[in-house]
């Protein structure tokens, strides 16, 4: 990656808007405006005209500017884009001549199992050494409303070894619905696949999931196995899904926070080479994608992202004493894992470079924030409700805002946006517009009374109007905007307390303007000339593609 920067274009900080969030930011960098041009001011907000309850999510809202991709077919070139927040297809301005959508919800979640040997069946169809029976379990996973309703999935512990000691050893397995078996030592992967459709899939699809034997126990027979989460590549039209479905296979899944416990404790999530694995095989899946989509389609944009640096660093930004994980040989492990996870990023940046012709191909390389450490979790809405600011309801055993509260808060990363429920404004708003001075100072007072360790959890609040700024006076920001201080996270829900220790430990949406929120920004190939520049702001990154590309764009 260094050698690309100092071959051509570059700066040393490109400074993101507020709020640092992948939504906002990725938008922002493909429409050059700012959020209060944009319109997508978070991760989540609320719009104006709508119940206060209701939120939208900025990966699939609207541009108001128009972006990078839609002014380039305009202008007649072909346009791809793979996964691009932003991009997801919902709308016709949402969309590229062909594209690959970031998927929802799986079709199961992850999961990891503990094997009994007292719970095994045996079988004839795998030969086991040295006096040992194969261990056999079926594993089924309800695919709920897909059809087929469920697959099964064969585990077979063995003694692959006939070396005279009787030791399980290796793994075997396969599906149910599948003649051959395939073998597997402890810690290696193994994938899975099989065509299912989803319940709200309008045909078949390949889905996929990666699994992993964790643990063998060569005297008891005891296995500890990793099923990941089962997924399948989402992409349009269909005629380019199945080529790349075909060619690069089902979507393999991000790295999974859910059970990466590596800190605590080993025997009950995965380990931390395994979380770092998760990510390295998604950053391949991309180099491949990539690839392929420039040796078999005409394109003259193509834009990509990827995810699994981001994601480490939510899990795993571990380098300050007050973080909950914390311990000097933790923050090693963590330090070390960060580095193989830049090698990871720079050998896909390196990758596709090799992939281009320089002589008539460029390359951009953009960040869309940094991140900081973060110790503690802020939940405004329980602070705000329990000033008696909320009012809360239950349902289903948890708590929510009614729908006739005054204010909620609705976070997103380390951002706040709080939104009066105003008559005349929302649909059946409880706040006239002679309260809502009194009730915001009263909001503002409460949360930025909030501390943790002698430390003050918000650093800067604004009104919409002073949020100007900032680039942030867009209707759909809140009626008080407020950012976090560093080490401070925000979660919107109202179960548990004010503050407690954060058990994830790096967050962006902090104001742009600590330097640590910067991204990064360079460019090599034809029509580039070699140039470093001191800092950039991110709206003028598309206007400077779209004069590499030709055309006029943005306020230039």
């Amino acid at each position: 990656r260094a050698g690309l920067a100092q071959q051509g274009f570059s700066a040393e900080r490109l400074r993101m808007v507020d709020p640092t969030l992948t939504a906002v930011n990725h938008i922002s960098l493909a429409a050059g405006r700012d959020p209060s041009g944009t319109g997508v001011v978070s991760t989540a907000f609320h719009r104006p005209d709508t119940p206060i309850t209701k939120w939208v999510s900025g990966f699939n809202a609207s541009s108001e500017a128009e972006t990078l991709w839609t002014t380039a077919r305009r202008n007649g070139l072909r346009v791809g884009t793979l996964a691009w927040p932003g991009a997801d297809a919902g709308a016709l301005d949402r969309i590229g001549d062909f594209g690959v959508v970031w998927p929802g919800p799986p079709l199961a979640r992850s999961e990891i199992l503990e094997f009994d040997p007292e719970t095994a069946e045996t079988t004839g169809e795998v030969p086991s050494n040295d006096g040992l029976p194969p261990l056999l379990w079926r594993l089924r996973f309800n695919l709920r409303s897909t059809i087929p309703a469920d697959q099964e999935l064969l585990v077979a512990l063995v003694d692959a070894d006939p070396n005279g000691r009787p030791r399980y050893d290796a793994v075997a397995m396969r599906l149910a619905s599948e003649d051959d078996w395939r073998y597997f030592g402890e810690m290696e992967w193994a994938d899975i696949a099989f065509e299912a459709r989803g319940e709200e899939d309008l045909r078949p699809h390949l889905y996929g999931a990666w699994c992993k034997v964790l643990y063998i126990d060569r005297f008891t027979g005891s296995l500890r196995f990793y099923r990941g989460e089962i997924n399948r590549l989402h992409a349009y039209p269909d005629a380019f899904e199945d080529r790349l479905t075909e060619a690069i296979g089902p979507w393999p899944g991000e790295p999974d926070r859910a059970v990466a416990e590596w800190w605590l404790d080993l025997n009950q999530g995965i380990d931390l080479d395994t979380f770092i694995e998760q990510g390295e095989r998604l950053d391949r899946y991309f180099d491949q994608m990539t690839e392929w989509v420039l040796a078999e389609e005409e394109v003259d944009l193509l834009l990509t992202y990827h995810s699994s640096l981001d994601v480490y660093l939510h899990g795993s930004l571990i380098v300050d004493e007050l973080q909950w994980a914390y311990s000097p040989g933790r923050a090693l492990a963590a330090r070390e894992g960060l580095k193989r996870m830049g090698r990871s990023i720079d050998r896909s940046a390196a990758s596709l470079w090799n992939t281009l012709d320089p002589e008539k191909d460029a390359l951009v390389v953009v960040s869309d924030h940094g991140q900081l450490p973060i110790f503690e979790v802020v939940r405004p809405n329980r602070a705000l409700a329990d000033a008696g600011l909320v009012r809360v309801v239950e349902e289903g055993g948890r708590s929510r805002a009614a729908a006739d509260t005054p204010m909620v808060a609705v976070t997103s990363g380390a951002m706040i946006h709080l939104y009066l429920n105003l008559s005349g404004r929302e649909p059946g708003g409880a706040v006239t517009a002679a309260e809502a001075p009194e009730l915001l100072r009263r909001a503002a007072r409460v949360l930025a009374d909030l501390e943790a360790e002698g430390k003050p959890a918000v650093e800067k609040i604004f009104t919409r109007r002073e949020a100007a700024a900032i680039g942030l006076d867009h209707p759909s920001s809140g009626d008080l905007v407020i950012f976090l201080a560093p080490g401070f996270a925000a979660d919107g829900g109202l179960d548990g307390p004010a503050l407690e220790p954060s058990r994830y430990y790096g967050q962006h949406g902090f104001l742009a303007s600590h330097d640590e929120m910067c991204g990064v920004l360079f460019a090599r190939g034809a029509g580039i000339k070699k140039r470093r520049f001191g800092e950039v702001a991110a709206i003028d990154v598309a206007p400077m593609i779209a004069r590499w590309l030709g055309f006029e764009f943005g306020a230039q």
